[in-house]
């Protein structure tokens, strides 16, 4: 299989952004194998979406199309199942939701990633698209009652048929904003690759009856603007403009773009345009009242009412982001991705040496977080315990700049703006058998 090649083709020698492409979706698709042969061992269905599914079947090459990410699709049912064996190959969460029990109830996917040189990001999705309303519309077989296999190394896993596949790539371009031109290719080249191939009366029949006439018709619009003989024929896009839609569908795409820049607009539309009240209010509930975790990352500062502190801020945080001095004050630290779109703990503003960047707390440890945290208490019983909040994705370092002092996280060295925030990491191997692991962990003094 081509996505399964080396890095060796004659053009990659001195075109480097290729090669750097190449190297990471081949990381990327072995991973991919080896995590398709764990879900057949456990007998659980796995599906690709996007980019991977895109290299399996169109890309002749690994440096043809950049992916960031890995888009898996998962059965409702087969959640549970999918996250132990996500853990077994060293998967750890690695985003932080409103609640704890927000995925997967109200939101439609979950972020893991494993790895921490070249960290492979997995997207684990129980529904394919976003907003709420297509949560609740579209039905829990939506791409897997006709879903095709494809072999990939020794494993196998699943991809949408060509219909479904097209129209998943057409409403996703509308509802991200037409935000990367790499969609618009996906759906050109797809569409020139199985035109023959597509039964068109399918594709018309799945997009009424899932609801997404009016994104995947935005979606055609947009990427027939860099094909000029068409996405779909138009006697499709005929029959698909003349599908009834309603105010809810209209709003739904139009703020759908806009979701991550406008939050609470986006929970406003999401409780206008979602069916079943029982849903919408069990949805706003969460959403008025989230987690401790996630109120973390509003509110730093740990002391009596930060709870009610941390959601003031929240609540005037239209007007507050334009505030940068309060939000500096507020917390010394945020959360960014690196390049390989790896979560970091990087410096908010300059921060001088013996500062506290913040506090962090613990709980039983679950296997998923990314810092291991050994805590020993005064009788010199030492348990496992993992970080909560964005402490956890501190990095670490020989050279570290920052280190632990009870629950605090202290500043050993003055840190600049946007600065990665690094620990320095006592490395103990385990030996069992004839295989060594290494495990990274921080050893901290319970307080007595």
């Amino acid at each position: 299989m081509p996505v399964l090649q080396t890095t060796t083709a004659p053009h990659l020698a001195t075109d480097r952004s290729s090669l750097a492409v190449a190297t990471r979706n081949i990381r990327m698709m072995h991973f991919l194998a080896r995590l398709a042969k764990a879900f057949n061992d456990a007998d659980v269905p796995l599906m690709v979406l996007k980019g991977a599914a895109m290299q399996l079947t169109v890309y002749k090459s690994p440096s043809d199309r950049e992916m960031c990410d890995l888009d898996l699709l998962l059965r409702p049912c087969d959640l549970e199942k999918a996250v132990v064996i996500l853990e077994s190959v060293g998967a750890y969460r690695s985003q932080i939701l409103m609640r704890d029990d927000f995925f997967p109830k109200y939101y439609y996917e979950a972020e893991f990633t494993v790895g921490h040189i070249m960290p492979v990001v997995m997207d684990v999705h129980i529904r394919s698209l976003r907003p709420l309303r297509y949560v609740q519309l579209m039905p829990d077989d939506a791409l897997w009652a006709n879903a095709q296999r494809v072999q990939i190394g020794d494993a196998y896993l699943y991809i949408p048929c060509p219909e479904e596949t097209l129209l998943h790539m057409t409403a996703h371009l509308a509802v991200h904003g037409d935000s990367a031109p790499k969609w618009r290719e996906d759906i050109c080249l797809w569409s020139e690759q199985f035109a023959d191939k597509i039964n068109w009366e399918h594709f018309v029949t799945a997009a009424r009856k899932w609801h997404l006439t009016l994104p995947v018709v935005a979606g055609i619009q947009a990427a027939q603007v860099s094909h000029p003989r068409g996405v779909v024929p138009d006697t499709v896009t005929e029959q698909l403009l003349d599908t009834p839609v309603n105010w809810r569908d209209r709003l739904c795409l139009r703020q759908a773009p806009r979701d991550d820049t406008h939050p609470s607009t986006h929970v406003l539309i999401n409780v206008l345009v979602t069916p079943g009240v029982g849903f919408v209010l069990g949805y706003l509930f969460a959403a008025i009242f989230p987690g401790k975790q996630h109120m973390h990352e509003w509110y730093g500062h740990e002391h009596a009412g930060w709870l009610p502190t941390a959601h003031l801020c929240r609540l005037l945080h239209p007007v507050t982001k334009y505030l940068t001095p309060l939000w500096s004050w507020m917390s010394r630290s945020k959360l960014e991705r690196d390049e390989s779109g790896k979560p970091q703990l990087v410096a908010r503003h300059n921060i001088d040496a013996g500062k506290v960047i913040g506090k962090f707390r613990v709980r039983k440890w679950d296997g998923q977080t990314q810092l291991s945290i050994g805590l020993t208490d005064p009788d010199g019983q030492t348990q496992r315990f993992s970080m909560k909040g964005k402490m956890q994705f501190v990095s670490s370092s020989e050279i570290p700049n920052a280190r632990f002092e009870g629950y605090k996280l202290v500043t050993i060295k003055r840190i600049a703006i946007d600065e990665p925030i690094c620990i320095g990491v006592e490395r103990i191997s385990q030996v069992t058998g004839r295989h060594t692991h290494t495990q990274t962990t921080q050893t901290l003094q319970k307080a007595a």
